[in-house]
Order: C-alpha cells, then sequence, then structure tokens
C-alpha cells in the first residue's frame, strides 16, 4: 500500500499597493521591473504567485502629491501591503523639519485611513548628498538633515505600527565601494542600486507581511 500524499499548499497572494515618488516609480532603471517596488513584489510573487502589483507612484512626486493625487486610488481597492516612498522632493521647497515630519506623519494616517486593513511600509529619506544635485559645499549639513529626518521618520513609522526602510544607511552606505550606484542622471539608482536597495529593503517588508497573520 502506498500512503497518499497531500497536495502542498501555497501561502494565499497577496496585493501590494505603491505609492511615493521616483525611487518608488523606478526612475533610473533600465525597465521598472528593474525598480525597487517591482523588485521587492517580484520577491513576494515568488514565495505567494499570483500576488498583485498597484502601482501608483509617479516621478518627482512630493508628500503633499502623494497625499492629493496618489492615495485616493487605493480607497476601495483589496490592499494588503502599502510601500511608500516620499520626501526627498521636499527638500527642493523647504528643509524645516519639524515641517517635514509632520507632513510623513499625515501621510501615514491617510494612508491607514484610506486602506485600514493594510500593513504599512514606510521608506525613509534617503541620502540625496549621494546625488549630483548637492554643491559640494553644503553637503555635510544637508547628508546631516537627511540623517536626522530619517531618524524622525522611523520613529514615526514604527510608533504607527508601519514597517520602516532604513533609506539613509542603504544610500548612504553601499556595500560595494567600487560599484556605480546611479544612472546616467546622476540622480536616480540604476539596475544594480536598486537591486542592492530591494535586497536589503525586502527583510522590512517580509516583517510587515508575518503581521498580516
Amino acid at each position: 500500500m502506498h500512503a497518499l500524499t497531500q497536495p502542498h499548499e501555497q501561502p494565499a497572494p497577496l496585493s501590494m499597493a505603491v505609492l511615493g515618488d521616483s525611487l518608488a516609480y523606478g526612475l533610473g532603471a533600465t525597465t521598472v521591473e528593474f525598480g525597487l517596488a517591482h523588485l521587492l513584489h517580484a520577491r513576494l510573487r515568488a514565495n505567494r504567485p499570483a500576488s498583485t502589483l498597484f502601482t501608483f507612484a509617479v516621478p518627482h512626486s512630493t508628500m503633499g502629491d502623494v497625499l492629493r493625487h496618489q492615495i485616493p486610488h487605493i480607497r476601495g481597492l483589496n490592499i494588503d501591503v502599502v510601500l511608500v516612498i516620499a520626501g526627498a522632493n521636499d527638500l527642493r521647497y523647504t528643509r524645516d523639519v519639524l515641517v517635514l515630519t509632520r507632513r510623513f506623519r499625515h501621510l501615514l494616517a491617510a494612508i491607514a485611513d484610506s486602506a485600514p486593513d493594510a500593513q504599512i511600509v514606510a521608506g525613509g529619506m534617503p541620502d540625496v548628498t549621494r546625488t549630483i544635485g548637492v554643491p559640494w559645499l553644503i553637503k555635510a549639513p544637508i547628508q546631516n538633515l537627511c540623517q536626522r529626518l530619517n531618524d524622525r521618520m522611523r520613529l514615526i513609522a514604527e510608533s504607527s505600527g508601519a514597517g520602516f526602510i532604513d533609506l539613509f544607511t542603504f544610500t548612504n552606505a553601499p556595500l560595494c565601494d567600487d560599484a556605480e550606484y546611479l544612472c546616467e542622471d546622476g540622480f536616480h539608482p540604476n539596475d544594480f542600486g536598486y537591486a542592492e536597495i530591494a535586497q536589503r529593503a525586502y527583510p522590512a517588508l517580509e516583517s510587515a507581511l508575518e503581521r498580516l497573520f
């Protein structure tokens, strides 16, 4: 006699929504499929086939843009996880830490209100001094500002129950000293840069998924 083997039960598929700016969109990658959000979702889909992705991120968006133009799209959707990355573009208009952290707190609250059953994973503030957009003379104070904002964003995310992706560390301290991380525009990650950030960021997404069950 042969024992009957039970079919292997696959984990249930999940739906993931992406909100935010160029990093969330994947600007700089050869195709958006090599951007951060798609790479994270590819790993999710490998473990949970048939998982879906809704992308509403728009390059160059500020936190206000996400609030006004992107969050309305997730209302009424059956979303399990929301990934949001925004804040770097706000530095073009203000460097006031209180203003920026208030915007971030309001952004997370609005996402939670629009997708109350979803886990939120928020990106912190990347080190924008790694790009060509910051003059050498002000690199040190801008880098310090980015680190302070990243730390504040972490505290806000954790206090609200959201996951956190430490974008400052992942952009300020890359793993390969001799590698090129930016695309030709000098502002956004290339395929290699996105791949490394995704590898380092996935544990935050995985932790959020564990909280669903």
